[in-house]
């Protein structure tokens, strides 16, 4: 059996190296296509989950616009389908890189199997394009893999047989359970920022990037982030998007803060150490919805929706939104006491077997219990 692994983006890279590892271990013949859609991004990752790119995409940057680099990975996926015979094409999330792949596999009637398959927030502008992109896949797909039962029953309502649906959990809990076997005690962090956060301040986490809160929700967001910082008792370390619209609001309310941490993107590793620090985290973020739960995180969803309303129901997040007195409000009040407030309840998304699962459906290596991933 040969597959191809469509992936581009730092998120991809994390939640389908477990289900390259999952595969090889069948004996399956895999290859690796790389969009370079998040370069800067994506620093170390390949190397640290071991996985050997076989196809680059090309000039995929160079495009100014969604549409054109779109259009411009589908093109080079079709290349490769043409030029190769593959009895799947995997994808991922919703990331412009999945749907090109997605859309070159159903066009030149090569299966598509769906990792994550099912999220939605029914708005179509957000998040802005990543709603788009799911249900585009979604049309696109053959084999879908719902990490929630949320996720498979809002596939049943849009008319996907249940047969072509499997309920296995989400690989991000596949990913981070390694990544953390890696850094543990005694871990030295890769970027040597992080050595300067001091330890005697209650570390609050955030990551700021999503288009549609560029403007005024992201001010306030930062406004409330400022206010914090001033609290004392509290650092602020915050990851910079490479997004330059991103990086000048963020220099403009923070830049000169004291008790807060302006960091470069950080490598997947570094990431986790901090989570692990982390009292809560104020994110924007759909992957730390679902990374969070494994750490006991209760975290702030600058968001007004979100397509895992799971966290929410399980009691690890709360949407805020941009609203400046709900964040500033709600990190006081988890970081209140001289503990961190944990949850001791399972992760809404998996235990951690999810990559198996989707090998064994591909591969028809093994039997797959729909019930195996959930926490629940």
């Amino acid at each position: 059996m040969r597959i191809l692994i469509a992936f581009g983006t730092r998120p991809e890279i994390i939640k389908l190296a477990p289900v390259c590892t999952a595969l090889r271990a069948t004996g399956a013949d895999i290859d690796v296509f790389w969009s370079g859609q998040h370069l800067e991004l994506a620093a170390g990752l390949l190397d640290f989950f071991g996985i050997t790119v076989t196809h680059n995409g090309s000039q995929i940057l160079d495009e100014p616009g969604l549409a054109g680099k779109f259009g411009r990975m589908c093109g080079q996926f079709e290349q490769l389908l043409r030029a190769q015979s593959y009895d799947w094409i995997v994808v991922q999330g919703d990331t412009a890189t999945a749907a090109a792949a997605a859309t070159a596999g159903f066009m030149n009637r090569v299966p598509v199997a769906h990792v994550e398959a099912g999220l939605r927030t029914g708005d179509m502008r957000s998040p802005f394009p990543e709603e788009f992109n799911r249900r585009l896949i979604g049309l696109a797909t053959s084999l879908h893999f719902p990490p929630t039962r949320q996720a498979f029953d809002n596939l049943l309502r849009e008319g996907v047989p249940s047969h072509d649906i499997v309920l296995v959990g989400n690989t991000v809990v596949d990913a981070l359970q390694y990544a953390r076997a890696k850094v543990g005690a005694g871990y030295q962090p890769i970027d040597p920022e992080l050595a300067q956060i001091p330890a005697d301040k209650k570390l609050v986490l955030a990551t700021l990037h999503r288009r549609e809160n560029i403007g005024a929700p992201m001010r306030s967001v930062l406004k409330a982030l400022r206010t914090l910082a001033k609290d004392g008792d509290k650092v602020i370390a915050l990851p910079v998007h490479l997004n330059p619209q991103v990086r000048e609001e963020v220099l403009r309310y923070l830049g000169d803060a004291a008790n807060v941490r302006l960091l470069k993107p950080l490598q997947y590793p570094d990431f986790v150490w901090l989570m692990n620090r982390a009292w809560t985290v104020v994110t924007d973020s759909g992957g730390v919805q679902e990374e969070a739960p494994t750490f006991g995180l209760q975290i702030l969803i600058t968001r007004e929706s979100t397509e895992r309303p799971e966290v929410v129901q399980a009691g690890f997040g709360t949407l805020v939104g941009g609203n400046y007195k709900a964040i500033v409000n709600g990190v006081r009040r988890l970081a209140a006491g001289d503990e961190r407030q944990l949850l001791d309840a399972p992760n809404p998304f998996g235990n951690g077997n999810a990559a198996e699962m989707i090998a064994a459906r591909l591969t028809h290596s093994g039997a797959v219990d729909h019930d195996a991933s959930l926490a629940a």
